[in-house]
């Protein structure tokens, strides 16, 4: 299942939160929201492609959601970053594929699957525990095969 609102719960007044509000509407508590038990069996989406941005503004967005979606207890993601008009690959694919391979993300992120690589009994799959094995084979149309999305694991 995949989710595109990260929940977490307020350490102070116990609600579920936006997990990527800084403060809670709740109890007004400006600490960082506890992990979610319910997010360990989804997959949260990050749509890098979104309102168009610039490739540096996409990667520190990037940076927060992250950073965020690991203290709420996700532990897959799947990276929108599109593929590109050119046919060869966006300038956000490029530059966040390259993160990758450079591992700007190690503490966040423990392993990925290209977008083209994630099809159903493909050796990419075979690395993966079964649950999340069947999280993926369970993503929406089009995102099999995809090589304008990434999946990550995360730490």
């Amino acid at each position: 299942m995949e989710v595109r609102k990260l929940m977490g719960l307020c350490p102070d007044c116990g609600n579920l939160r936006d997990a990527l509000e800084d403060r809670c509407p709740f109890c007004e508590c400006l600490a960082a929201p506890l992990p979610n038990p319910d997010l360990s069996d989804k997959i949260f989406v990050i749509d890098l492609e979104a309102g168009m941005p610039a490739v540096e503004d996409a990667l520190e967005r990037l940076e927060e959601l992250l950073r965020k979606a690991q203290g709420a207890g996700v532990r897959m993601v799947k990276v929108i970053h599109g593929y590109g008009s050119s046919g060869k690959g966006g300038l956000i694919r490029a530059a966040f594929r390259e993160g990758l391979l450079f591992h700007r993300w190690a503490d966040r992120i423990r392993d990925y699957l290209p977008g083209e690589s994630v099809k159903a009994g493909s050796a990419a799959l075979h690395g993966l525990p079964r649950h999340q094995q069947q999280l993926i084979k369970n993503l929406k149309g089009g995102s099999q095969g995809n090589p304008g999305m990434t999946i990550l694991v995360m730490v």
